[in-house]
């Protein structure tokens, strides 16, 4: 896999690091965050769909086929989430990760679609499910994250059992996770640092 530069504040329509099953095997790649379908005829027209429901993606057309043939994982080593705080102007963010450190891998799906600019680039959007007991204070919903034990059925294309792939979309072990708060310099996407990072007071 290639290296890859570190990066503490991506936005959608950023292009982000997925790993995916090609004929060489799993590999990893750049995708645009933020799906658009094949069949999109005015892409520019579309929402900026940067997540799919976990509960319904097998059913939507705009993301079914994508779920039965083309899923990634996302790596991570944590996401940001904002709350709404009574009596503060903006909503604080909140970083959140694994207590061990351990990268988290979100569950993705993918397509190869022309943008509004015209070109062809590979996009791709994370499913969400209902928030743990750790999310539950900031937000009511989370990133559907998949463990390494189950990295090999989600990325396998040839498996379209929904069954299967719906029982993966549920709500993180919360035991695993922590989540602190974080400066507001991270609702600037320039903000682009380590110090992102950083728990406030």
């Amino acid at each position: 896999m290639p290296s890859y530069s570190p990066r503490y504040n991506i936005a959608p329509g950023n292009a982000i690091v997925a790993v995916r099953v090609e004929e060489s095997g799993r590999t990893g790649c750049m995708m645009r965050w933020g799906y658009i379908p094949s069949w999109a005829k005015d892409p520019a027209a579309l929402p900026m769909l940067h997540n799919a429901r976990g509960e319904t993606v097998a059913d939507k057309p705009m993301f079914r086929t994508a779920f039965r043939r083309r899923r990634c994982l996302i790596p991570a080593s944590g996401f940001y989430e904002w709350k709404t705080v009574p009596d503060q102007r903006s909503r604080q963010p909140f970083f959140i990760s694994n207590k061990d450190g351990s990268p988290l891998s979100f569950a993705g799906i993918w397509c190869n679609a022309g943008t509004a600019e015209g070109e062809r680039v590979d996009t791709c959007a994370i499913l969400t499910t209902g928030a743990n007991a750790v999310l539950e204070p900031i937000h009511y919903r989370m990133p559907v994250i998949i463990e390494r034990k189950d990295w090999e059925t989600w990325l396998n294309p040839d498996l379209a059992d929904d069954a299967l792939l719906m029982e993966l979309i549920a709500p993180s072990d919360a035991e695993k996770m922590q989540a602190w708060g974080v400066a507001h310099a991270v609702n600037k996407v320039t903000n682009d640092n380590p110090a992102l990072l950083l728990p406030i007071a």
